[in-house]
């Protein structure tokens, strides 16, 4: 998946949200923007390897969403 670019991250959030919008919908601008700047410090601290950080915020990012933390 290193092929991927940043912009399919995003896709994948829209697409959980669009199919799973009871995951999102008592979600907040704040919250999202919260956790996601949240993901991406702890990827650039090198938490997460450098070539699966997109992949890995937006697992995360549905994670969150599903409970499953």
């Amino acid at each position: 998946m290193a092929d991927r670019v940043l912009s399919d991250v995003f896709w994948d959030l829209r697409d959980d949200a669009y199919d799973r919008p009871e995951r999102w919908q008592d979600v907040s601008p704040v919250d999202v923007f919260q956790r996601l700047a949240e993901l991406v410090d702890e990827a650039e601290q090198g938490q997460v390897p450098h070539s699966e950080w997109g992949s890995a915020v937006a697992a995360r990012m549905i994670a969150w969403r599903a409970g499953l933390r």
